[in-house]
């Protein structure tokens, strides 16, 4: 049986979407002091805040499908996606340039590294439509 929007319309819908908002931002959170952990080389701190963050979001994942909040039809949103991550490289790579330009070297390369996993995003969700729609 699918959990698709079993809570949606019900008492409990407003309070699921707390708990979506909830996870997504101590995902958010997770993922932050890992970033911050790994900078100051505690490793072991920041894989495990990162399995934490990864868990949130599944969670948060888990309260959107309740309530109804996900598209059914996977391969028309991810058709629909993936061309959006694929041009986040050239919007954030010149956002990267206007970073550089403040001096903040370090900051720009993170944000040209994430504008590369944009691009990879982009054709790995292009890739799962052609083989399995």
């Amino acid at each position: 049986m699918s959990i698709f929007g079993v809570t949606k319309g019900t008492e409990l819908e407003k309070e699921i979407d707390g708990y979506c908002k909830g996870e997504e931002q101590g995902a958010g959170m997770y993922a932050a002091l890992a970033c911050l952990a790994k900078e100051r080389g505690l490793h072991e701190v920041s894989d495990v805040l990162m399995e934490v963050a990864k868990d949130e979001i599944r969670h948060s994942g888990i309260y959107a499908v309740l309530n109804g909040h996900a598209n059914e039809d996977i391969f028309e949103l991810l058709r629909k996606i993936a061309p959006i991550e694929s041009a986040g490289v050239e919007k954030l790579n010149e956002f990267a340039k206007r970073v550089r330009d403040l001096g903040l070297e370090e900051a720009a390369n993170q944000i040209e590294a994430a504008a590369s996993d944009e691009g990879r995003h982009g054709e790995l969700l292009k890739d799962l439509v052609l083989k399995f729609s």
